[in-house]
């Protein structure tokens, strides 16, 4: 941890959350942190000052007091103290009213936005109708124009999606443009508006059930609502799942007969240091990827004080139709509907079958659809989860328990963790900001390079690099859970069955 310097707009991380108002960059509040610790030095030398003038004028002077101008040295070091203390006090207050100035402004703007997108949502919903039907002259002149260019030159209307593909390949900034990415969050959020507007649900009403409101409507109704509709048609539809573990043998699912040895507990697992910080978390997520496994879960300490890290990995399949692999896209909107996905049903039989005791500390991290699994396991209560860190997660709407140390980190320029929708509570969760792509140039070759995992393991080197009081404490409280010794390391692969 080499408190490095950010050298640029791409290393700057901007931090908020945490159970306060300070929206601000790490550096900005490391510096504010340092300026305390001088006040408090300072201000603790003046006692000491005063300890001494105290003796001076109590008894005889000694061989040191009696020194000529000894008197005048103590008056000029406390006032030198005191300066010190006022103008570090002065700096760290100004640095932290300009902080929670820009989050007030920051909540103002967010607020606005939202109240706008569900007011928008709601009157689309309302006209939608007369929207359509104004929309059909329009269409019909669209069709005959697209008939007629097409043939005038020979292209086919089926070669829209590769037009639309060649154009983004060719303007690959602009799937990486935060404004967009904060339209998309925006858009997502005042869906449930547009669909109860069309309910003929008055605005006001709409507004207090809402994300604004009570919270009783926002993306996991929207996502719902989507899931109903498309399993009637065999799309989006969740099965049993199950799954094995991949070194060291695999045991069926099940509790172990009365007696016997918990299974993963019973089967040796590959030796492992314990992660140093965020850029380790986020190197040992798994990578996406068909057949490979999407768990990975790693113990620690002994068999009466055990303790647990388990990553989760991201989306590996996009067919709407549920195959074998459940880190797919039904899991994808079942889990943001909150219905327990396929992939959070996994990791829970995965870390039942390594071992995991009720009272067991457990610190869940995840990528993506990962990200959404770990927060939705801190959400449940269904272990005893103590930390979580997310890494581009749809996490936003999902309500985490007050006592749970949790980190979040997005990039500005990633659309994914924007499908999550605006952030519904002011909870205890600390986020971190990161815009990857703010000086270099945007890869062509994927489509959202800022969501790649390589990505996010560079803004975990850059947090562990950060002196940010919040981050450097998260690091400490992964060590105080995990402890200093090598632990195990096991992997997991979780499939579907076969709905019967």
């Amino acid at each position: 941890m080499t408190g490095e310097q950010p050298g640029g707009p791409g290393d700057t991380l901007i931090v908020s959350g945490g159970g306060s108002t300070l929206v601000a960059t790490d550096t900005l509040l490391a510096e504010a942190a340092r300026l305390r610790l001088l006040q408090g030095d300072a201000e603790d030398w003046l006692v000491r000052v005063a300890r001494i003038q105290a003796l001076d004028s109590d008894q005889p002077l000694g061989p040191v007091m009696s020194l000529p101008n000894a008197g005048m040295n103590v008056f000029a070091a406390r006032s030198a103290l005191e300066r010190v203390a006022e103008r570090s006090q002065t700096l760290a207050d100004a640095l932290i009213a300009a902080a929670e100035g820009y989050g007030r402004a920051e909540r103002l703007r967010d607020w606005g936005a939202s109240l706008s997108g569900a007011w928008l949502g709601s009157t689309l919903g309302l006209l939608a109708p007369l929207l359509a039907l104004a929309a059909v002259p329009g269409l019909t002149v669209g069709v005959v124009g697209l008939v007629l260019g097409g043939l005038l030159t020979g292209r086919r209307p089926g070669d829209a999606p590769a037009e639309i593909g060649a154009w983004v390949h060719a303007h690959p900034r602009a799937l990486t443009n935060p404004v967009l990415v904060e339209a998309v969050r925006v858009i997502v959020s005042s869906a449930d508006d547009a669909a109860t507007g069309r309910a003929g649900v008055p605005f006001p009403v709409s507004l207090a059930l809402g994300d604004e409101g009570l919270g009783l409507l926002g993306v996991t109704t929207t996502a719902a609502g989507l899931v109903g509709l498309a399993r009637p048609l065999g799309l989006l539809r969740e099965t049993p799942v199950s799954v094995e573990r991949l070194d060291g043998g695999t045991r069926p699912l099940g509790p172990p007969p009365a007696g016997a040895a918990r299974p993963g507990a019973a089967l040796p697992g590959r030796p492992v240091a314990p992660p140093a910080g965020f850029e380790d978390l986020a190197a040992r997520i798994p990578s996406v990827s068909e057949d490979a496994p999407q768990v990975r879960i790693e113990r620690y300490g002994g068999p009466d004080d055990a303790s647990w890290v388990v990553y989760i990995g991201g989306t590996a399949a996009w067919s709407p139709v549920a195959g074998e692999q459940p880190w797919d896209l039904t899991s994808n909107l079942v889990a943001l509907a909150d219905q327990g996905s396929g992939s959070y049903r996994a990791v829970v039989d995965a870390l039942r079958e390594a071992g995991v005791a009720p009272r067991d500390p457990v610190v869940p991290v995840g990528h993506s659809q990962g990200g959404l699994v770990a927060a939705q396991l801190a959400a449940s209560g269904h272990f005893n989860t103590v930390a979580v860190a997310t890494f581009g997660g749809l996490t936003a709407q999902v309500a985490l328990p007050a006592d749970v140390e949790a980190v979040m980190v997005e990039h500005t320029d990633d659309l994914v963790p924007a499908l999550g929708g605006t952030a519904t509570g002011d909870d205890e969760r600390l986020v971190v900001r990161r815009e990857v792509f703010a000086e270099t140039e945007v890869p062509v070759d994927r489509p959202l390079p800022a969501h790649a995992l390589t990505a996010y393991r560079e803004t975990g080197r850059l947090m562990d690099g950060s002196e940010e009081p919040r981050l450097q404490e998260f690091r400490e409280t992964l060590g105080k859970i995990l402890g200093r010794e090598a632990g195990e390391s096991s992997r997991w692969r979780g499939f579907r069955l076969a709905d019967g």
